[in-house]
């Protein structure tokens, strides 16, 4: 047997920087996130800027601007109706058809019944119902339909769903936040005043109408998971988990790969 180098296909054609020179556009590009990247906590989920005017926060933990989760929700309230509109007419259409289904059906069975009970036995020419259908084949109204199917329009959602979450979302449903940042842009903890970057921060939730507190986790841990907020001094009624900013580090959990399918040489 000959050498690997002396048999078909043995040798490349292009070296390995002809081969990334051509291949430029081609095949699958991955491309690893940094921190940047990332979402930083205290930042709005949906303008990607900092959560200064107004903070609330959703029953999934994400924090949003309050002015930009409204025009959200009202954009996405003005469309939901515009879906329901559209679902309400297309089931008139369904019922209309099925109607128009169901005469035709009785129509036919009454004229076997009535051609059953006919003594002469001469074929009678059958005429059309409408003149046009023989001669105006074409229009639209006599091209044959398909079938609708009854999943074929999807049922509009009562609520308009959560930019991240997709979870149904009202505006009673946000919580509005106490964020209190150091010198920069950072979020600090209410009780420690450390940075809450990457670490689990909660929002403690007192009475309605005043603002939730955010700490971190661990903190509140430490002080054995009091029934009263540590920072006013209310009862707790709710302990919201919030999301944390991302990390470029493989352990944070979050995707720190971003990948773009293209067309391969092959």
């Amino acid at each position: 047997m000959t050498r690997k180098s002396k048999q078909a296909g043995g040798n490349m054609p292009l070296t390995s920087v002809e081969m990334k020179k051509y291949s430029v556009g081609y095949g699958t590009t991955t491309a690893r996130l940094n921190a940047i990247s990332q979402y930083t906590f205290g930042d709005c989920a949906l303008s990607l800027h900092l959560a200064d005017d107004h903070p609330v926060a959703t029953p999934s933990g994400y924090i949003y601007e309050k002015a930009a989760i409204l025009e959200y929700l009202l954009t996405k309230t003005q469309q939901l109706k515009k879906e329901k509109r559209e679902y309400e007419a297309w089931l008139r259409k369904c019922q209309t058809e099925e109607n128009e289904k169901d005469e035709r059906k009785r129509k036919a069975q009454v004229v076997a019944f009535e051609e059953g009970q006919k003594v002469v036995t001469e074929k009678k020419q059958r005429v059309d119902d409408n003149p046009l259908k023989r001669t105006s084949y074409w229009l639209a109204e006599f091209q044959p339909e398909a079938a609708i199917a009854s999943n074929s329009f999807n049922i509009p959602p009562k609520r308009p769903p959560s930019p991240n979450s997709q979870q149904p979302l009202c505006n009673k449903d946000l919580i509005a936040l106490n964020l209190i940042r150091d010198t920069g842009t950072h979020v600090i903890c209410a009780v420690s005043e450390r940075p809450i970057t990457t670490q689990p921060a909660i929002a403690l939730v007192t009475k309605k109408g005043a603002l939730a507190e955010v700490v971190l986790e661990q903190v509140f841990n430490d002080l054995g998971k009091e029934k009263l907020c540590p920072v006013t001094g209310r009862k707790i009624s709710k302990i919201l988990q919030l999301r944390k900013g991302g990390s470029s580090f493989a352990a944070s959990g979050g995707s720190i790969e971003a990948k773009t399918y293209r067309p391969s040489m092959t």
